[in-house]
């Protein structure tokens, strides 16, 4: 069984303007889209779309959300062939930055407005990082629990450091670690991502609290 994604805003009039707002993201980029370009494009006047989403602030804020959502739900939807959790898991680490760092939208928003998504990328990034570090706690558990390893060591510090090393990697790609190819990912999610989430490779038990 896959991890269950964090649950998306089940109102479709939210979604519709959820998904008019990042398109106007990408078309003008966040800065310059006003609530009335939004409003517009989902078919709502100003006031239903503030009424229902809030400030602009805010619908950006639950538009990176959204967005985050959807690249996870590709990105597992991906590795659900794999049968075995571990092999997912380690699929998983190089398939997800690649897949952030190949992701049109955001290739998009930077190549109009990357001072501002750089902004929301990074200083209020907090949402977006607290639905994918939810995320990865689930993965992190379920393949731990698939393994029959005990609970340590904690898996909420182990999936916020997986985060924040996956955040790294797709705003900064150059510099070390050098990581672009197949094998490079594979090697380093068995060196580095296995024993930060205590697994180990060969015995399938944890790499600590032995």
């Amino acid at each position: 069984m896959l991890t269950p994604l964090p649950a998306p805003p089940t109102d479709l009039a939210d979604v519709r303007i959820l998904e008019a707002a990042v398109a106007q993201f990408a078309l003008v980029g966040i800065r310059r889209t006003s609530a009335d370009d939004i409003a517009r494009r989902c078919g709502v006047n100003r006031t239903t779309l503030y009424r229902r989403m809030g400030t602009k602030e805010q619908i950006v804020r639950a538009a990176m959300a959204h967005e985050v959502r959807k690249v996870l739900a590709e990105i597992e939807a991906r590795l659900a062939p794999i049968a075995d959790p571990l092999e997912r898991q380690l699929s998983g680490f190089g398939a997800t930055v690649t897949a952030l760092r190949e992701n049109p939208l955001l290739r998009q928003l930077l190549a109009v407005d990357r001072d501002e998504t750089l902004l929301w990328l990074t200083v209020d990034a907090e949402s977006a990082l607290e639905i994918a570090t939810a995320y990865v706690v689930g993965a992190i558990t379920e393949l731990r629990t698939a393994l029959g390893l005990p609970d340590s060591p904690p898996v909420e510090a182990a999936a916020a450091t997986v985060v924040r090393l996956v955040h790294s990697l797709v705003l900064t790609p150059s510099g070390p670690p050098e990581l672009t190819t197949d094998a490079q990912f594979r090697e380093y999610a068995e060196t580095v991502i296995c024993p930060l989430i205590g697994v180990a490779l060969d015995s399938r038990t944890p790499t600590a609290d032995k």
